[in-house]
């Protein structure tokens, strides 16, 4: 056959095909197309030929078309794609393939072949529909079905196994070492033997046992399993189901507790049918009455009466049954023996579902066994359990109490409100039982020093408070706290730990700070928590302007809490110069709010507020995230500086911290060498171990990292050789005197030559006046920061300020 008639032979089978073939060049004009694609565009194959996908489909698909063709074309990979069409009305879902052709090593054409594929993806989709038909059936029915061929030795597990494992569906392929690891360790020989037994015998099994979620909790399945045969009598295939019985075992477990409970309840308990025949007492009811289950089943509760009720007694006792459903009180019965008890009876009538009488049931117990209890229960509420001491509600009782005759004597009374200093690191460090035997020997060593007339409470935790009488003056309240407070200099000694823990007490006078005991007990309060802010270990009496203070701060931390959205907050940014290059070459962000109502509030107002609230991660990443937008527009105009964020030590506790600036970064879409993030020397070392890996991780991301604050904190060398900082920020306090103080100079000096030693760069913050530039100029300092320059500016102020910028 020649070449002509094998082309003939060839064109003949391609026009016969169903499927639409085309051949186009490399600019996308046709060099062949078959009957069946020419019949498709209404066209003939040879007036095909030459044309482009312009001449017979509509602009944006022809663009569409070109377009797959020339990534074809740049990547000479093969392209296939499933899509809808619309034939008239009706749509087509259809499948192009298309393919590079080669000749000689180079692509000279691509082949092009289109099927209709809409009756397979219907299909598809009737399929689908059936599985997950299946699949919910499954769900709602807690019943997953397994398929194990034992000739493949292929296991499937339908979705719901998945799920009854705890498991996501079809989260990897089933195995028989994944259904034994689901299985209870101590039920596997049970499963595994039952499995087995059952091929052997060539029948059904059906057993229970436990499973072990993916997340370790325990659950109870039912498995059915049978197999099929070869004509060899070889077994071929084992098809089962786990139906999840967690609950119903639940359920049975409640059932079986209930009735544990109500045999081994301190109270007698006795329950009858609708018609209150008696069928069921526990061993309380028996040991209170001396009756058995024999002695009274069948019988009605009249039987038990001792006779001193009257009839109007029992009507009413059934009048509250039948309308409320319950009645409570107190009953004279009759025991076996025939001694007369008061009893403390609660009857309850029970329905079904359907709002059926079916039981009723009552509790019982020996008055007198209550009463034996009063004193524990008074005990209760009005003493603290673990050091005997009287709790608030009794403290609150003496106070009152102490009023009036406060007044009538002309004497003043003292409110002291103590607080332990280190009492949670004890707890956390030591275990609860130290903490415990702690707070025992904390009350009594405080108790030994204040009188039999005054009182001494716990409040709570690790929470004290003292009621002093009868006094004649400040002096006296001052003497019973200073000896209190000279007490814990020394450590209290808890199973040879040797536990340090200073006191911090505020003090109220009564009438003098308030007339109620609410009053007074807030000002004791507001007074400790202004010792705690100012260093601890120590008393303070209480003055107004503490609860003017305490009021302020409220306010502002309520503000605060909408001042992002509000956008109340904004930035200003003071320049670092590098007098070596008389240029400036960064700058540090500084958050400032703008109140509606108090006007332009200073981070030394609101930043602690931030600190003790939490709010200080969300209000940190609104600082970097406008001042690395602010910076990326700076390098837009041609500025490229580096841009310096304070991080809170709260924020480098937080998991996500790393993750979060990245982000910020990315989606800026500046390169993170320009960011400088300062941690100040305090809050590194305050964990520093955690501060390290924090730090670590941000260094291996590309940011820049500053020690703040440099010279305040108590930093070892061998710590902050390991910091990768690159840069060490000398504080301001050292610099205001730096011109004038040998020994801030000499301090400056020896930091910068430990810096420079370690590969580190220094910069000078607080830098006001030209001898502060001078001097540190002169002591090898180059990059500084301060008003000498200029003060922290906005953004359009600060750009303004760096386009003239001359040095």
């Amino acid at each position: 056959m020649n070449l002509n008639k094998k082309l003939f032979s060839a064109e003949l089978i391609l026009d016969s095909l169903k499927q639409n073939i085309f051949v186009k060049d490399l600019n996308s004009i046709y060099l062949y197309a078959n009957a069946t694609y020419a019949d498709l565009v209404c066209e003939t194959p040879s007036t095909i030929v030459g044309k482009s996908d312009y001449d017979f489909f509509p602009k944006h698909i022809a663009e569409k078309y070109r377009k797959d063709d020339t990534t074809l074309f740049n990547n000479r990979e093969a392209i296939d794609v499933v899509e809808d069409i619309f034939v008239g009305e009706q749509k087509r879902i259809i499948r192009t393939v298309k393919t590079p052709l080669y000749s000689n090593g180079e692509v000279f054409a691509l082949l092009g072949v289109f099927w209709d594929i809409t009756k397979e993806k219907e299909e598809e989709l009737k399929y689908k529909k059936l599985q997950d038909g299946l699949n919910k059936a499954q769900e709602l029915a807690n019943i997953g079905h397994w398929e194990l061929d034992l000739v493949t030795n292929k296991l499937f597990w339908s979705d719901e196994v998945y799920r009854i494992f705890g498991l996501k569906p079809q989260e990897f392929g089933a195995t028989y070492d994944a259904f034994l690891k689901h299985i209870h360790p101590d039920d596997i020989p049970l499963v595994d033997n039952t499995y087995m037994n059952s091929l052997e015998a060539k029948c059904e099994y059906h057993v229970e046992h436990r499973i072990v979620r993916e997340n370790g909790e325990i659950g109870f399945v039912e498995e059915r399993c049978e197999h099929e045969f070869g004509s060899d009598g070889k077994p071929i295939k084992s098809i089962g189901t786990v139906h999840d019985i967690t609950k119903q075992k639940v359920v049975q477990k409640e059932l079986s507790l209930a009735s544990a409970v109500f045999e081994k309840m301190n109270d007698g308990a006795l329950i009858t049918d609708e018609k209150q025949r008696i069928i069921k007492i526990n061993s309380a009811f028996t040991k209170i009455t001396g009756y058995t289950l024999e002695d009274i089943k069948g019988k009605t509760p009249h039987a038990l009466s001792s006779g001193w009720h009257d009839s109007s007694f029992y009507k009413n006792i059934w009048e509250d049954i039948n309308k409320k459903g319950e009645w409570e009180g107190e009953i004279i019965d009759r025991k076996k023996n025939g001694e007369i008890y008061t009893a403390e009876l609660n009857i309850l009538a029970l329905h079904n579902d359907d709002g059926i009488l079916t039981n009723y049931i009552s509790v019982n117990n020996d008055i007198s066994e209550k009463k034996q209890q009063q004193d524990l229960i008074h005990n209760l509420a009005y003493y603290d359990s673990l050091t005997k001491l009287p709790n608030r509600v009794l403290f609150e009782e003496h106070v009152v109490s102490a009023m009036p005759e406060s007044i009538r004597n002309n004497k003043k009374m003292a409110l002291l409100f103590i607080d332990m200093d280190n009492f949670k690191n004890i707890n956390d460090t030591l275990g609860h039982h130290v903490g415990d035997k702690f707070l025992i020997e904390v009350s009594n060593l405080i108790k030994s020093h204040i009188r039999k007339q005054d009182t001494f409470a716990r409040l709570g935790g690790d929470e004290f408070t003292i009621l002093l009488q009868d006094i004649d003056s400040i002096t006296d309240i001052a003497t019973v706290a200073d000896k209190i407070i000279k007490q814990f200099a020394a450590p209290v000694e808890i199973e040879g730990n040797k536990l340090y823990s200073g006191v911090s007490m505020g003090i109220s006078v009564y009438p003098d700070d308030g007339k109620t005991y609410e009053i007074l007990i807030k000002a004791s309060d507001t007074a400790m928590y202004h010792v705690k802010e100012t260093g601890k270990n120590g008393y303070k009496f209480y003055a107004e302007a503490m609860n003017l203070k305490i009021t302020e701060r409220v306010y502002l931390e309520n503000d605060l809490r909408s001042a992002i959205e509000k956008n109340e907050f904004f930035l200003v940014y003071q320049p670092k110069i590098n007098l070596e290059t008389n240029s400036v070459y960064g700058m540090e962000a500084l958050i400032r709010w703008r109140h509606p109502k108090k006007g332009l509030v200073g981070p030394d107002k609101f930043i602690q507020i931030c600190e003790d609230t939490g709010l200080i991660n969300g209000v940190g990443l609104w600082v970097a995230k406008q001042a690395i937008s602010d910076t990326k527009r700076l390098h837009e105009n041609g500025h490229m500086l580096t841009v310096s964020i304070n991080v809170s030590s709260k924020q480098l506790e937080e998991e996500s911290f790393v993750d979060d600036i990245c982000a910020i970064a990315y989606g800026a879409g500046i390169d993170k060498s320009y960011v400088e993030l300062e941690i100040t020397e305090t809050h590194i070392m305050n964990n520093i171990d955690k501060a390290l890996l924090v730090l670590n991780s941000l260094y291996d991301r590309g940011f820049k990292l500053s020690i703040d604050d440099f010279g305040t904190g108590y930093s070892s060398l061998s710590y902050l050789k390991k910091l990768p900082a690159k840069t060490i920020k000398i504080d301001r306090s050292f610099v205001l005197d730096i011109d004038k103080d040998e020994d801030d100079r000499s301090i400056v000096a020896a930091i910068i030559a430990m810096a420079r030693s370690l590969g580190k760069d220094v910069i000078a913050e607080g830098s006001e006046t030209k001898e502060h530039v001078d001097t540190l100029k002169f002591l090898n300092c180059n990059n500084i920061q301060g008003y000498y320059f200029s003060k922290p500016l906005e953004l359009d102020k600060f750009i303004e300020f760096i386009s003239n910028f001359k040095g």
